[in-house]
């Protein structure tokens, strides 16, 4: 797990991608994913998540889907990737 490139409609600039670094953990607890975000004020506001070491890609996945749908930016991802 490298990272997720995420390609997004927006109002201001009409496309707009961004990428979302992955990055393991060995100490701290196994199973958590704390997200960092951006200090600029960006479409994508989450600039790297940090997960635990039994996190798989699928998890990963459907946190970035689960925030996205929280903050209304779902229905505007064009495009969704995983970079290694």
């Amino acid at each position: 797990m490298t990272s997720f490139a995420v390609e997004i409609l927006c109002n201001r600039h009409g496309f707009e991608r961004f990428r979302v670094k992955i990055v393991k953990r060995f100490n701290m607890p196994s199973n958590i994913i704390i997200p960092e975000l951006s200090q600029r004020s960006t479409i994508g506001e989450i600039k790297c998540i940090y997960v635990g070491r039994d996190i798989s890609n699928k998890e990963v996945e459907r946190f970035l889907l689960n925030y996205f749908r929280e903050k209304g930016m779902l229905e505007r991802i064009v495009k969704m990737r995983m970079i290694t």
